[in-house]
Protein backbone atom coordinates (compact mmCIF):
# COMPACT_ATOMS: atom_id res chain seq x y z
CA UNK A 1 0.00 0.00 0.00
CA UNK A 2 1.29 3.22 -1.19
CA UNK A 3 1.07 6.30 1.59
CA UNK A 4 -0.39 9.44 0.68
CA UNK A 5 0.36 12.69 2.17
CA UNK A 6 -0.94 16.02 2.86
CA UNK A 7 0.91 18.70 0.89
CA UNK A 8 2.51 19.72 4.43
CA UNK A 9 3.49 16.26 5.19
CA UNK A 10 5.27 15.72 2.14
CA UNK A 11 7.35 18.74 2.62
CA UNK A 12 8.26 17.75 5.78
CA UNK A 13 9.34 14.00 4.38
CA UNK A 14 11.22 15.82 1.48
CA UNK A 15 13.01 18.19 4.41
CA UNK A 16 13.80 15.13 6.49
CA UNK A 17 15.38 13.17 3.48
CA UNK A 18 17.13 16.06 1.66
CA UNK A 19 20.47 15.45 2.79
CA UNK A 20 19.88 11.12 1.94
CA UNK A 21 21.09 10.97 -2.22
CA UNK A 22 24.54 12.47 -0.67
CA UNK A 23 24.81 10.40 2.04
CA UNK A 24 23.87 7.19 0.18
CA UNK A 25 26.04 7.98 -2.88
CA UNK A 26 28.88 8.24 -0.76
CA UNK A 27 28.30 5.19 0.64
CA UNK A 28 28.35 3.56 -2.68
CA UNK A 29 31.14 4.86 -3.45
CA UNK A 30 33.22 3.66 -0.03
CA UNK A 31 31.60 -0.10 -1.08
CA UNK A 32 33.37 0.72 -4.80
CA UNK A 33 36.27 2.20 -3.53
CA UNK A 34 36.98 -0.62 -1.11
CA UNK A 35 35.71 -4.10 -3.05
CA UNK A 36 33.62 -4.69 0.35
CA UNK A 37 32.02 -7.51 1.06
CA UNK A 38 28.87 -8.01 3.46
CA UNK A 39 29.64 -7.54 6.99
CA UNK A 40 27.58 -10.23 7.84
CA UNK A 41 28.71 -13.83 5.08
CA UNK A 42 31.15 -12.23 3.14
CA UNK A 43 29.87 -11.78 -0.04
CA UNK A 44 30.99 -9.38 -2.42
CA UNK A 45 29.10 -6.28 -3.18
CA UNK A 46 27.89 -4.57 -6.08
CA UNK A 47 28.20 -1.31 -5.05
CA UNK A 48 23.73 -1.03 -4.52
CA UNK A 49 22.48 1.59 -2.62
CA UNK A 50 20.20 -1.46 -0.64
CA UNK A 51 23.53 -3.17 0.33
CA UNK A 52 23.82 0.31 2.82
CA UNK A 53 21.95 -1.35 6.29
CA UNK A 54 21.00 1.11 8.81
CA UNK A 55 21.99 0.28 12.00
CA UNK A 56 19.16 2.07 13.60
CA UNK A 57 16.00 2.65 11.54
CA UNK A 58 16.32 5.99 9.59
CA UNK A 59 12.44 5.93 9.62
CA UNK A 60 12.55 6.16 13.43
CA UNK A 61 15.54 7.66 14.23
CA UNK A 62 15.80 10.58 12.15
CA UNK A 63 18.22 12.42 13.95
CA UNK A 64 20.83 10.39 13.15
CA UNK A 65 19.60 8.75 9.57
CA UNK A 66 22.60 10.08 7.91
CA UNK A 67 25.14 9.94 10.31
CA UNK A 68 28.00 7.73 8.68
CA UNK A 69 28.55 5.46 12.12
CA UNK A 70 24.58 4.44 11.67
CA UNK A 71 25.77 2.10 8.86
CA UNK A 72 26.60 -1.48 8.24
CA UNK A 73 27.08 -3.23 4.77
CA UNK A 74 25.42 -5.88 4.04
CA UNK A 75 24.03 -8.32 0.97
CA UNK A 76 20.88 -7.03 -0.32
CA UNK A 77 18.24 -8.65 -2.18
CA UNK A 78 20.23 -9.72 -5.54
CA UNK A 79 22.38 -11.91 -3.37
CA UNK A 80 21.32 -15.69 -1.96
CA UNK A 81 21.62 -14.80 1.38
CA UNK A 82 20.12 -10.75 1.58
CA UNK A 83 21.21 -10.40 5.08
CA UNK A 84 20.43 -6.76 4.98
CA UNK A 85 16.44 -8.57 4.56
CA UNK A 86 17.26 -10.64 7.69
CA UNK A 87 18.54 -7.56 9.74
CA UNK A 88 16.03 -5.79 9.38
CA UNK A 89 13.40 -8.06 9.69
CA UNK A 90 14.14 -10.64 11.81
CA UNK A 91 13.39 -11.17 15.75
CA UNK A 92 15.49 -9.57 18.28
CA UNK A 93 16.62 -12.91 19.07
CA UNK A 94 17.47 -13.82 15.46
CA UNK A 95 19.39 -10.51 14.94
CA UNK A 96 21.29 -11.14 18.17
CA UNK A 97 22.88 -14.56 16.34
CA UNK A 98 23.94 -12.56 13.67
CA UNK A 99 28.15 -12.14 13.24
CA UNK A 100 27.33 -8.57 13.06
CA UNK A 101 25.84 -7.92 16.57
CA UNK A 102 28.27 -7.40 18.63
CA UNK A 103 29.74 -4.28 16.05
CA UNK A 104 25.50 -3.14 16.41
CA UNK A 105 26.19 -2.67 20.14
CA UNK A 106 28.92 -0.78 19.46
CA UNK A 107 27.15 1.70 16.94
CA UNK A 108 24.32 1.99 19.12
CA UNK A 109 26.66 2.69 22.17
CA UNK A 110 28.67 5.61 20.05
CA UNK A 111 24.73 6.94 18.31
CA UNK A 112 22.88 6.65 22.05
CA UNK A 113 23.53 10.10 23.25
CA UNK A 114 23.06 11.38 19.44
CA UNK A 115 19.49 10.30 19.65
CA UNK A 116 17.04 13.04 20.29
CA UNK A 117 13.97 10.46 19.61
CA UNK A 118 13.00 8.55 22.39
CA UNK A 119 14.36 5.47 23.19
CA UNK A 120 12.04 2.51 24.15
CA UNK A 121 13.02 -0.71 26.58
CA UNK A 122 12.43 -2.42 23.18
CA UNK A 123 14.84 -0.85 21.28
CA UNK A 124 17.28 -0.41 23.91
CA UNK A 125 16.87 -4.65 24.72
CA UNK A 126 17.65 -4.93 20.90
CA UNK A 127 20.80 -2.93 21.07
CA UNK A 128 22.52 -3.26 24.10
Amino acid sequence: MIRKYSKKGLEKRKEERKDFPTFFQHHIQVIKDNNLCCEECGERLKGDVSEIAHVLPKSFFKSISTNDINVLYLCCRYSSNDCHSKFDNSATEEVKQMKIYPKVQKIFRLLKEEITETINYKTTDKYE
